[in-house]
């Protein structure tokens, strides 16, 4: 976001408290550094309608409480009341993919992907199959791929 396109300078205020360099977009959100805890990104939806923050706010909340399902997601810490802002545990880049995932992720690319310390995470989950078969501990065989 150019420093043009704040509407205010409250508004430039708190995206610059809140936001360090920008690490990544994709095709409603972007991703930055969190400019006050180094373990967090933060994600800006920035286009109207895809709702992938809120989406990915939902399935951590009822993922949270169950070990075989919240171990594949990188947690998520805080939303904006509007869901506009998400702040999400960091990943590193990760070296080997699992042959597996649960049925319920869907999105294979590999940049979606990464560790939390030596825990194979999902950082990219706006897109998922949850609704369709719950948290389900089955695992279906996947094919990586990259853009």
């Amino acid at each position: 976001m150019a420093a043009q396109e704040f509407i205010s300078p409250l508004h430039s205020d708190v995206f610059r408290m809140l936001c360090g360099e920008l690490i990544g977009a994709g095709s409603g959100r972007a991703v930055y550094n969190c400019a006050y805890d180094e373990t967090a990104v933060v994600k800006i939806e920035e286009g109207a309608g895809s709702f992938q923050n809120v989406t990915e706010w939902n399935l951590w909340q009822d993922a949270a409480d169950m070990p075989h399902a919240s171990a594949w997601l990188a947690p998520c810490v805080k939303i904006s009341p509007c869901g506009i802002v998400l702040i999400q545990k960091r990943t590193k880049p990760a070296s080997k993919y699992p042959q597996t995932l649960p049925v319920w992720l869907t999105d294979t690319k590999r940049t979606n992907y990464g560790m939390i310390g030596r825990r194979f995470v999902c950082h990219d989950y706006g897109v998922h199959r949850m609704e369709h078969s719950g948290l389900s501990k089955r695992t279906r065989k996947v094919e990586w791929w990259d853009e």
